[in-house]
C-alpha cells in the first residue's frame, strides 16, 4: 500500500485538497462512492491478476524441480551402473 502512494509524495496538504474538491466538484457527492467503489474493484482484479501469474510462474518453476530431481536420480543410477561394470571388467582383467 505504501509503494503504491509514493507518487503522492510532491502533494503538500493544499495541492491535495485542491484536488479533492475538483473531484467533488465534477463528480458530485452521489457519484464518489461508486466511483471508488469501481477504482477499488479494478485494483482487486489487477491484483488477482497478477496473484494468478506468480501463482503460475511458481507452479511451473516447482514442475522443472521436480524434473531435474528424476533427472539427478538417473544420472546417479547411471553412474553407479557404470561404477558396477568398471568394477567388473577390472576384477576380469586381473584375474
Amino acid at each position: 500500500m505504501v509503494n503504491t502512494l509514493l507518487f503522492l509524495n510532491f502533494l503538500g496538504t493544499g495541492e491535495f485538497v485542491l484536488i479533492a474538491f475538483v473531484f467533488l466538484l465534477l463528480f458530485g457527492p452521489e457519484k464518489i462512492p461508486g466511483i471508488a467503489r469501481s477504482v477499488g474493484l479494478g485494483i482487486r482484479k489487477v491484483k488477482d491478476a497478477s496473484d494468478g501469474i506468480k501463482r503460475e510462474i511458481i507452479e511451473s518453476s516447482q514442475g522443472i524441480d521436480s524434473v531435474t530431481s528424476g533427472m539427478k536420480n538417473d544420472l546417479k543410477e547411471i553412474e553407479n551402473l557404470t561404477q558396477s561394470v568398471k568394477r567388473g571388467v577390472k576384477k576380469t582383467l586381473d584375474n
